[in-house]
């Protein structure tokens, strides 16, 4: 059953519309004293003990809607990083990067372009599928950029290091893997050309790619 107690002030109205008094019978007080033989004191007219005046409004209680929690709003700030159009050779189809560190050769001085083509015929790779980059125009970068612009499955850096990559691991002689990227890390090309050791180092890691 709904409900009928109301708070409604207007409703109250309805139950409570008008004045309510003990009114004086006299028809009554005569039937009584002939009932009984004597005079019945007559009853004083009584002021009315209700009226409109004295119900006590029902206080309004406004209302209340259930506390509606905002979900706390996080604001993402997005770090937009601007890939910008590296100058390279090469069609990349194999996703391999070559880094290359000469300031005043394209790539190499002749020496160092002749073992560059030794090292590529080495591992199997032509023109077609590797990207070459030459650090030297682009010392800012770091591998973060690198890697969102050719997404290389294998990078080979000759004359650049991990620290000019800002890349957070070291360079131990063997090949690394980060981000599914495999490293592999060498002197400038020029210097390489005359270093045996580094040669056979870098033979070594060529070999495990």
């Amino acid at each position: 059953m709904e409900n009928q107690i109301t708070s409604n002030e207007n409703a109250m109205r309805l139950f409570f519309n008008e004045d309510i008094f003990l009114v004086q019978d006299d028809s009554v007080v005569d039937r009584a004293k002939t009932a009984v033989g004597f005079d019945v004191p007559k009853l004083e007219a009584i002021e009315p003990i209700i009226s409109n005046s004295d119900v006590v409004k029902a206080k309004e209680v406004p209302d209340v809607k259930p506390e509606e929690k905002t979900p706390d709003l996080v604001k993402v700030v997005e770090k937009t990083i601007e890939t910008r159009n590296f100058k390279h050779l090469g069609g990349n189809k194999k996703s391999v990067l070559i880094l290359v560190n000469d300031a005043d050769n394209d790539v190499s001085t002749e020496e160092g372009k002749t073992l560059l083509r030794n090292i590529v015929k080495a591992i199997n790779l032509t023109t077609p599928d590797f990207a070459l980059v030459n650090y030297a125009q682009y010392k800012d970068a770091d591998f973060t950029e690198f890697h969102a612009f050719y997404k290389p499955t294998l990078m080979l850096a000759f004359g650049v290091s991990v620290t000019d990559l800002k890349l957070a691991v070291s360079w131990a002689n063997e090949m690394l893997v980060y981000q599914k990227t495999r490293m592999i890390f060498a002197p400038n090309l020029h210097q390489l050309d005359a270093d045996i050791e580094a040669k056979k180092l870098l033979w070594g890691n060529l070999k495990k790619v």
